[in-house]
Protein backbone atom coordinates (compact mmCIF):
# COMPACT_ATOMS: atom_id res chain seq x y z
CA UNK A 1 0.00 0.00 0.00
CA UNK A 2 1.37 2.79 -0.86
CA UNK A 3 -1.22 6.14 -1.22
CA UNK A 4 -4.43 6.68 1.46
CA UNK A 5 -7.15 9.34 1.86
CA UNK A 6 -8.28 9.92 4.78
CA UNK A 7 -11.21 12.26 5.73
CA UNK A 8 -11.30 14.22 8.90
CA UNK A 9 -7.84 13.33 9.26
CA UNK A 10 -7.12 16.91 11.71
CA UNK A 11 -9.19 14.92 14.28
CA UNK A 12 -8.52 13.15 17.57
CA UNK A 13 -8.62 9.62 15.54
CA UNK A 14 -7.21 11.04 12.37
CA UNK A 15 -4.03 12.12 13.48
CA UNK A 16 -3.29 8.85 15.64
CA UNK A 17 -4.10 6.73 11.89
CA UNK A 18 -2.50 9.26 10.21
CA UNK A 19 1.29 8.92 12.22
CA UNK A 20 0.61 5.00 12.23
CA UNK A 21 0.23 5.23 8.60
CA UNK A 22 3.10 7.23 8.22
CA UNK A 23 5.47 5.70 10.07
CA UNK A 24 4.89 2.69 7.84
CA UNK A 25 6.03 4.94 5.10
CA UNK A 26 2.58 5.37 3.25
CA UNK A 27 1.63 8.82 1.48
CA UNK A 28 -1.19 10.39 2.77
CA UNK A 29 -3.92 12.83 0.75
CA UNK A 30 -5.45 14.55 3.99
CA UNK A 31 -8.69 16.71 4.24
CA UNK A 32 -10.43 18.36 7.45
CA UNK A 33 -12.44 21.39 8.32
CA UNK A 34 -9.77 22.73 10.21
CA UNK A 35 -7.33 24.20 8.60
CA UNK A 36 -4.84 25.27 11.29
CA UNK A 37 -4.81 22.27 12.42
CA UNK A 38 -4.66 20.39 9.49
CA UNK A 39 -1.38 22.27 7.78
CA UNK A 40 0.52 21.43 11.35
CA UNK A 41 -0.41 17.94 11.26
CA UNK A 42 0.89 17.83 7.31
CA UNK A 43 4.10 19.70 8.05
CA UNK A 44 4.89 17.18 10.67
CA UNK A 45 4.44 14.16 9.32
CA UNK A 46 6.82 15.31 6.75
CA UNK A 47 9.49 16.42 8.77
CA UNK A 48 9.09 12.94 11.05
CA UNK A 49 8.55 10.23 8.32
CA UNK A 50 9.58 11.94 5.09
CA UNK A 51 6.48 11.19 3.35
CA UNK A 52 4.43 12.78 0.57
CA UNK A 53 1.97 14.63 2.36
CA UNK A 54 -1.03 16.45 -0.08
CA UNK A 55 -4.06 18.33 1.83
CA UNK A 56 -6.83 20.68 2.13
CA UNK A 57 -9.45 22.52 4.53
CA UNK A 58 -13.01 22.65 3.31
CA UNK A 59 -16.43 21.18 3.72
CA UNK A 60 -16.61 17.39 3.19
CA UNK A 61 -20.29 17.58 1.99
CA UNK A 62 -19.43 20.27 -0.82
CA UNK A 63 -18.63 18.44 -3.97
CA UNK A 64 -17.48 20.83 -5.73
CA UNK A 65 -14.30 20.84 -2.88
CA UNK A 66 -14.59 17.40 -2.84
CA UNK A 67 -13.73 16.68 -6.41
CA UNK A 68 -11.28 19.58 -6.34
CA UNK A 69 -9.14 17.68 -3.79
CA UNK A 70 -8.87 14.24 -5.06
CA UNK A 71 -8.24 15.84 -8.71
CA UNK A 72 -5.48 17.87 -6.99
CA UNK A 73 -4.11 14.49 -4.99
CA UNK A 74 -3.99 12.40 -7.09
CA UNK A 75 -2.33 14.44 -9.14
CA UNK A 76 0.17 15.04 -7.45
CA UNK A 77 0.67 11.43 -5.33
CA UNK A 78 -1.06 9.14 -8.35
CA UNK A 79 -4.04 6.92 -7.96
CA UNK A 80 -5.00 5.98 -4.52
CA UNK A 81 -5.00 2.82 -2.74
CA UNK A 82 -7.66 3.26 0.29
CA UNK A 83 -10.16 5.71 1.81
CA UNK A 84 -10.65 6.13 5.29
CA UNK A 85 -13.91 8.53 6.21
CA UNK A 86 -13.09 9.86 9.23
CA UNK A 87 -15.54 12.99 8.89
CA UNK A 88 -18.27 12.78 11.49
CA UNK A 89 -20.23 15.07 13.64
CA UNK A 90 -22.06 14.62 16.64
CA UNK A 91 -24.79 17.55 17.84
CA UNK A 92 -26.80 15.97 21.18
CA UNK A 93 -30.37 17.54 20.80
CA UNK A 94 -33.77 17.21 22.50
CA UNK A 95 -36.92 16.75 20.64
CA UNK A 96 -38.16 20.00 22.13
CA UNK A 97 -35.69 22.54 20.65
CA UNK A 98 -33.96 20.23 17.56
CA UNK A 99 -34.03 22.38 14.51
CA UNK A 100 -33.79 21.57 10.94
CA UNK A 101 -30.21 23.10 10.56
CA UNK A 102 -28.85 20.23 13.60
CA UNK A 103 -30.42 17.46 11.25
CA UNK A 104 -29.03 19.00 7.89
CA UNK A 105 -25.90 19.58 9.43
CA UNK A 106 -25.93 15.71 10.80
CA UNK A 107 -26.48 14.27 7.16
CA UNK A 108 -24.56 16.57 5.70
CA UNK A 109 -21.04 15.68 7.03
CA UNK A 110 -21.91 12.23 8.57
CA UNK A 111 -24.32 10.89 5.11
CA UNK A 112 -23.44 13.57 2.06
CA UNK A 113 -19.22 13.78 3.07
CA UNK A 114 -18.67 9.73 2.96
CA UNK A 115 -21.19 9.51 -0.28
CA UNK A 116 -19.12 12.41 -2.32
CA UNK A 117 -15.46 11.22 -0.55
CA UNK A 118 -16.21 7.55 -1.88
CA UNK A 119 -17.60 8.39 -5.47
CA UNK A 120 -14.60 10.62 -6.07
CA UNK A 121 -12.59 8.35 -4.51
CA UNK A 122 -13.92 5.77 -6.47
CA UNK A 123 -12.87 7.82 -9.93
CA UNK A 124 -9.07 7.55 -8.60
CA UNK A 125 -8.79 4.12 -7.42
CA UNK A 126 -6.68 1.72 -8.95
CA UNK A 127 -8.40 -0.49 -12.11
CA UNK A 128 -7.51 -3.40 -9.90
CA UNK A 129 -9.46 -2.65 -7.07
CA UNK A 130 -9.32 -0.65 -3.99
CA UNK A 131 -10.77 -0.20 -0.36
CA UNK A 132 -13.31 2.17 1.44
CA UNK A 133 -13.27 2.05 5.19
CA UNK A 134 -16.19 3.79 6.71
CA UNK A 135 -15.87 4.49 10.01
CA UNK A 136 -19.36 5.33 11.74
CA UNK A 137 -20.42 4.22 15.32
CA UNK A 138 -22.13 1.69 17.55
CA UNK A 139 -24.71 4.29 17.56
CA UNK A 140 -26.17 2.78 14.56
CA UNK A 141 -26.71 -0.44 16.56
CA UNK A 142 -27.75 0.95 19.81
CA UNK A 143 -30.35 4.05 20.10
CA UNK A 144 -28.64 6.53 22.47
CA UNK A 145 -31.52 9.27 24.02
CA UNK A 146 -29.07 12.16 24.03
CA UNK A 147 -28.39 12.05 20.17
CA UNK A 148 -30.80 10.93 18.01
CA UNK A 149 -29.73 12.76 14.73
CA UNK A 150 -26.40 10.82 15.46
CA UNK A 151 -27.61 7.60 15.84
CA UNK A 152 -29.86 8.21 12.72
CA UNK A 153 -27.18 9.43 10.29
CA UNK A 154 -25.16 6.67 11.58
CA UNK A 155 -27.61 4.11 10.68
CA UNK A 156 -27.91 5.54 7.20
CA UNK A 157 -24.40 5.62 6.63
CA UNK A 158 -23.99 1.65 7.53
CA UNK A 159 -27.06 0.98 5.43
CA UNK A 160 -25.32 3.12 2.27
CA UNK A 161 -22.23 1.38 2.73
CA UNK A 162 -23.65 -1.70 2.70
CA UNK A 163 -25.76 -0.85 -0.57
CA UNK A 164 -22.49 1.17 -1.80
CA UNK A 165 -19.95 -2.33 -1.24
CA UNK A 166 -22.49 -4.36 -3.62
CA UNK A 167 -22.06 -1.70 -6.63
CA UNK A 168 -18.90 -1.25 -5.97
CA UNK A 169 -17.96 -5.01 -6.05
CA UNK A 170 -18.39 -4.84 -9.74
CA UNK A 171 -14.93 -2.69 -9.86
CA UNK A 172 -13.36 -4.87 -7.34
CA UNK A 173 -13.57 -2.22 -4.61
CA UNK A 174 -13.91 -3.33 -1.11
CA UNK A 175 -16.08 -1.46 0.86
CA UNK A 176 -15.91 -1.91 5.10
CA UNK A 177 -17.74 0.02 7.58
CA UNK A 178 -16.54 0.15 10.91
CA UNK A 179 -18.51 0.57 14.60
CA UNK A 180 -16.29 1.47 17.39
CA UNK A 181 -18.14 1.96 20.53
CA UNK A 182 -17.07 5.66 22.38
CA UNK A 183 -13.86 6.37 21.66
CA UNK A 184 -11.21 8.88 23.69
CA UNK A 185 -10.85 11.79 21.57
CA UNK A 186 -11.64 15.52 21.02
CA UNK A 187 -14.92 14.15 19.79
CA UNK A 188 -16.73 14.95 22.78
CA UNK A 189 -15.83 18.80 23.03
CA UNK A 190 -16.70 20.02 26.44
CA UNK A 191 -19.58 17.56 26.81
CA UNK A 192 -19.85 16.00 30.34
CA UNK A 193 -18.67 12.21 29.56
CA UNK A 194 -16.92 9.66 31.43
CA UNK A 195 -14.32 8.65 29.11
CA UNK A 196 -12.13 6.48 31.72
CA UNK A 197 -13.91 3.54 29.97
CA UNK A 198 -13.60 3.72 26.18
CA UNK A 199 -12.34 2.35 23.46
CA UNK A 200 -8.64 4.68 22.85
CA UNK A 201 -7.59 6.62 19.53
CA UNK A 202 -5.17 3.58 19.30
CA UNK A 203 -7.72 0.84 19.81
CA UNK A 204 -9.94 2.10 16.59
CA UNK A 205 -6.47 2.93 14.49
CA UNK A 206 -5.34 -1.49 14.83
CA UNK A 207 -8.82 -2.21 13.59
CA UNK A 208 -8.59 0.04 10.67
CA UNK A 209 -4.89 -1.07 10.26
CA UNK A 210 -6.00 -4.31 10.37
CA UNK A 211 -8.60 -4.30 7.55
CA UNK A 212 -6.17 -2.16 5.46
CA UNK A 213 -3.30 -4.93 5.83
CA UNK A 214 -5.93 -7.81 4.64
CA UNK A 215 -6.45 -7.12 0.84
CA UNK A 216 -7.45 -10.59 -0.17
CA UNK A 217 -10.34 -10.11 2.89
CA UNK A 218 -14.02 -8.63 2.35
CA UNK A 219 -14.42 -7.31 5.78
CA UNK A 220 -18.34 -6.19 5.62
CA UNK A 221 -19.39 -4.58 8.97
CA UNK A 222 -17.23 -5.04 11.91
CA UNK A 223 -19.15 -3.50 15.60
CA UNK A 224 -16.74 -3.22 18.67
CA UNK A 225 -16.34 -1.74 21.57
CA UNK A 226 -14.41 -1.74 25.13
CA UNK A 227 -14.71 -4.34 27.36
CA UNK A 228 -15.16 -2.40 30.06
CA UNK A 229 -18.06 -1.32 29.01
CA UNK A 230 -19.81 -4.75 28.01
CA UNK A 231 -21.80 -5.95 31.17
CA UNK A 232 -20.55 -8.82 32.32
CA UNK A 233 -23.11 -12.18 31.32
CA UNK A 234 -24.47 -13.67 34.46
Amino acid sequence: MKTVVITGAAGGMGVALCHRLAKAGINLALCSHSAERLEALAKDLTATYGIKVTYAAFEIYEEAAVKAFFDSAAAELGNFDALVNLAGLSIPTKMETVTEEDFDRMIDVNVKGTLFASKHYALHAYEEGGLIINVGSMAARRANGNAPLYCTAKSALNMMASAMQIQLAQRNIRVTTLNPGGADTPFWGTRQVDRSKFLSADDVVDVIEFTLNHPRMVIHSVDFESAATVPATK
